[in-house]
């Protein structure tokens, strides 16, 4: 899942398609393979947020 994120880091949203050959692949659900991409946007905003600086 962490390299097809990384594949995909300009638009981070896999496709219905893509979030049911993940699952297969990684022997999660659905739902799993969902709540991971929602937590991994999450912590990939966070980091951005970090690292910029405000000016």
């Amino acid at each position: 899942l962490k390299t097809w994120l990384y594949e995909h880091r300009k638009n981070p949203y896999p496709t219905k398609g893509e979030k049911i050959m993940l699952a297969i692949i990684t022997k999660m659900t659905l739902t799993q393979v969902s709540t991971w991409f929602a937590n991994a946007r999450r912590r990939l905003k966070k980091e951005n947020k970090m690292t910029w600086s405000p000016k």
